[in-house]
Parts: C-alpha cells; structure tokens; sequence
C-alpha cells in the first residue's frame, strides 16, 4: 500500500516486455544506487545500493514516522555553524542588552570552532568533550564554558525533529558535560553587612539599596522606578518598568522581566524613606524610547524617574557598580579595597551586586513566614518553581516540622472513639451504632 511505502529498482523497468516478458534496463543503470524507498508519507525518497539496506531503512522510518520520531539524517549533515548562521539566530528575538552579549559568546566560542564545523547529526561526547577541552584552551572560565554550554543545549534543542533525533547536551555523559556551576541557593546580606554597605553609600544612591532590599526590586527597575508608582491608598508598590542601556550607550524602558508588571507590599518604613529622599533629590522627568509591549504601543515614554545622578541624567549600571556599589562594600569589609590611585582593578565581587540586595529581602519574607507563592510574585519570578529552587533554605525550621510529622502521626494511636452515649456536639444525632 502507498502509505506503507514501496521499494523501486531504479535500473529495471517496472513491467516486463511484452514480447520477451523480461524487465529492460532503464537509462539510469549502474549509474547510481539501485533500489528508491518511496510512498512514505512525509519522509523524502532514498536510494541504497542493495536491496537489504533499503528494506531495513524502510522499515525504520516507518516505525519512526508513526512515532512522530522521525527525523531524516541527511537533514543532520548541515554544519552546526550554518545552523546557528542561517536558522537558529536570524529566528531569535531576544531583548537588546540580552542579543549582544549572547550572539558574542554563540559565534566565538561555538560558531568559531571545530565543532561549529561538524554536521550536526554526527555530534556526541567525543565531539563534545573536545569541544569544551578548546574553549578551556582560550583561557575561558568554567562559569562562561557552563553559560556557553546552555545556548549549546538551546540550539540543538530548536533542531529536535527536524534536523536531529535527539540533544547531544542532554544526552551526554558526564566527562562530556562543562563542571557543575556550585550552589545554586542564594546568599543573603546579614543585617550588620546590610546597614554598613548602605551606610558607605551616598545619600543619592541609597534609595537603591532600600528599593532592592525593601521591596526585592531588580537592579533596572530600581532605575526606572517613579513616584508615580507608589499606590499610598492600597500600601503598594507598583513595578512597571526597567530602565535598560542598549549597547551600553541608549537607554531605554520596557517591562520587567517577563514582560509584566507586578505589586509589592509597601512598608511603612520604606514609603517614609521614599518620601524623605523624593524631597532632598526630586524626580527628573525623562522621555525615553520604549521597547517590546506595552507602554499602549507607544514607541516613547515620559517618566518621572526617581533614582538618577547628580547631573540628573540616568544611572548607567556599569557606572552606578565602579563607583558606588563595589566601593561601599570595599569600605564594609566585604572585598579588598583598591590601590590608592588605581581607577580599576577591583576584587571580583559578581555575588555580592545588586541582586544580593534582592536575595536579603527573600530571606526577610521567607523567615518571617510569608507564602513562598506571594513571594514568588514579588520578586517577579517565572513561577514558584524557581523561587523554591533558590530560597527554599531561608523558610523557618526548614526540614523539622516534615522531620517530626510522621513520629507524631505514629505515636498518637488510632483516633478516640466517642463513647456510646456521646454526641457529636454539632447537632442533636447520637453517635451510637
């Protein structure tokens, strides 16, 4: 049957001659590969030179096409760098500051190497662990290999039933694999550390610190907060916006992570200290272009920021981390403070940036007992999965109420039975049998 698919000898004749009832030879004979599978729905025709192999792969892409596993090989001989070059990236539509750093990393350190030059249907561990063994070569550290070794992972993984049956990344073995990333939980300000990093700020900039710790804002959204935002009447905090640089030389606003606004209880203590720095340093009103949804489609926003520098323009984050945050923790004790004169040079301090200011409110929320879902949403996260990924080790007693449940429940005995002449005290019925 046609949907069965049917096998051709491509050097004879279908039907035999009428006169010597032998099939003739075709024009195409001994010049390429004998035997066509044909008729397979969806699965392009293929030429063996014997008959065995093409009954053998008939059979297997049947299977495979009734699994909906089916995946052509020769659809896998593209190069990895073509693939990336012409399908994977022109098909990306990341944000600006998100586009530039990671094309950087995708084309130098997988396009521009051996293995950006081997078909993607052959690649596996061997293949792999050469791979990671070259961009080691490069001087690159196992934090950028790891990060390097996840867009890996999404290319292959975009090219799941078209151009390859499975992903090599996923599939690897352990020597195959980039070194494990460490502790993925976070770490959070101790209330000595917090006071004295803030403390070591100036005046102007601490608003960041109190926006991060006080509501768990992002490093952007702080820079994009307004006092527009502030709901007084509900004690909320509304985030709407992040203000982001393109290039490192545009800035622009859009959405928070994940293209939507969110609500953050208001504290008392925070709204006063947002009233007390809104007074010493008034919000700049700026006009700013607007990318991805909302803002009502408008490509422009006018916005009155409440977080800006002392000449009134916007916080550049590069800027803002040089001279104000690695500074305040330098002279806190938390990292070696710089040569005199030296204008760079600090110590290494990425786990102690803006986002520990983030981790210090999760922590505060956590341990006092708030629903892991409610903090969830505040901090803006994807989903509750996330959040009990990372902050799980901050919620109280972790471990001991599970710990104890089960001797507890053992050690109480059946429930008491009422005696026979007991009612149940919700309603005027006997409980007797």
């Amino acid at each position: 049957m046609a949907t069965s698919g049917w096998i051709e000898d491509r050097w004879l004749t279908k039907r035999p001659n009428p006169e010597t009832g032998k099939r003739e030879r075709t024009p195409l004979y001994k010049k390429c590969k004998r035997y066509r599978v044909c008729g397979i729905p969806g699965v392009r025709k293929r030429s063996f030179d014997t008959l065995d192999e093409a009954k053998e792969w008939k059979s297997q892409a049947i299977t495979a096409t009734r699994k909906k596993e089916f995946v052509d090989e020769r659809d896998g001989q593209v190069l990895l760098g073509d693939y990336i070059t012409h399908e994977w990236w022109p098909k990306r539509s990341d944000a600006v500051n998100t586009a530039g750093p990671m094309k950087s990393r995708v084309f130098r350190h997988i396009v521009e190497t051996s293995l950006g030059r081997t078909p993607m249907g052959v690649i596996g561990d061997d293949h792999l662990v050469e791979w990671k063994r070259e961009l080691k070569s490069r001087g690159l550290a196992d934090s950028t290999v790891e990060v390097v070794w996840r867009h890996l992972s999404s290319v292959f993984k975009s090219a799941l039933g078209r151009r390859i049956v499975r992903n090599p990344c996923s599939a690897a073995d352990r020597s195959a694999r980039p070194p494990s990333p460490g502790e993925t939980k976070a770490r959070a300000w101790t209330q000595p550390e917090a006071l004295a990093i803030r403390k070591a700020m100036p005046d102007r900039y601490r608003i960041i610190a109190d926006l991060g710790m006080r509501a768990g804002q992002r490093q952007a959204e702080t820079f994009g907060f307004s006092p527009d935002d502030i709901d007084r009447d509900r004690m909320l905090l509304h985030v709407r916006r992040q203000l982001l640089w393109e290039n490192s030389t545009r800035p622009y606003l859009k959405l928070p992570k994940g293209n939507k606004e969110r609500s953050v209880p208001l504290s008392p203590g925070l709204l006063k200290l947002l009233d007390e720095y809104e007074q010493e340093f008034p919000a700049v009103t700026a006009t700013l272009p607007w990318q991805g949804p909302g803002n009502g489609g408008r490509p422009k926003a006018t916005v009155r920021l409440l977080a800006t520098t002392r000449h009134g323009n916007r916080i550049h984050p590069s800027t803002f981390n040089a001279s104000t945050m690695k500074p305040a923790l330098a002279e806190a004790g938390l990292i070696a403070a710089r040569e005199e004169g030296a204008r760079w040079g600090w110590e290494p301090s990425r786990e102690m940036m803006h986002h520990r200011w983030r981790h210090t409110y999760a922590s505060v929320q956590l341990g006092a007992g708030e629903d892991p879902v409610s903090v969830s949403h505040w901090m803006g996260h994807a989903s509750i999965a996330i959040t009990l990924e990372i902050y799980a080790h901050f919620m109280p007693d972790s471990g001991m109420r599970g710990r104890t449940a089960m001797d507890g429940w053992l050690e109480s005995g059946p429930p008491k039975r009422p005696a026979a002449s007991e009612h149940c005290g919700s309603c005027s019925c006997s409980t007797r049998e």
